[in-house]
């Protein structure tokens, strides 16, 4: 059982003075613990420190910021500045892909050796990929008039199998 014990002391003041002294220690004991006898107040306390608790752990936990830095490819909100000579400087927000996938290299089997026997290590590769895209339409003003360029952005993301560029 785990039991918290609170002593609050008014002053620094010795034994056997009155009450009325202002060095009469005032101490009072509260019990932090729902299986001891408390009080209500005592209980509530006991409440609203194990919820502030709870809240600070969930806010250390993960957060929708962070998620890419967990394993797996997902899709990120990315915004960049385009500057295009003649018309005016715009935001532009897009979804990306972002994250980490499984690759290794492990020596070779004695069959793939002796179907290429320059190939002594076999690469296992993937990448985070967008995997589907949707166009983003802008209508940009420019000098010449206004301009209608699309982006893409990513709709889907996933680990796919890396390819040479």
């Amino acid at each position: 059982m785990l039991a918290f014990i609170v002593e609050l002391n008014s002053s620094n003041g010795y034994q056997g003075s009155s009450p009325s002294s202002p060095f009469y220690k005032v101490q009072k004991t509260y019990c932090l613990d729902i299986l001891e006898n408390c009080s209500f107040s005592s209980f509530r306390m006991t409440i609203l420190i194990k919820s502030m608790l709870l809240l600070i752990f969930a806010l250390l936990g993960k957060s929708d910021s962070n998620i890419w830095e967990q394993p797996g490819c997902f899709k990120v909100g990315h915004t960049r500045t385009i500057s295009i000579p003649g018309c005016v400087e715009f935001d532009i927000t897009t979804n990306a892909c972002r994250g980490f996938c499984i690759s290794y290299a492990v020596p070779s089997t004695e069959d793939s050796l002796k179907i290429n026997p320059k190939q002594s290590i076999t690469s296992y590769g993937q990448c985070c990929n967008i995997m589907e895209t949707e166009d983003v339409k802008v209508k940009v003003m420019c000098l010449d008039g206004p301009m209608a360029l699309t982006f893409k952005s990513a709709v889907t993301c996933a680990c796919y199998h890396c390819k040479k560029v």
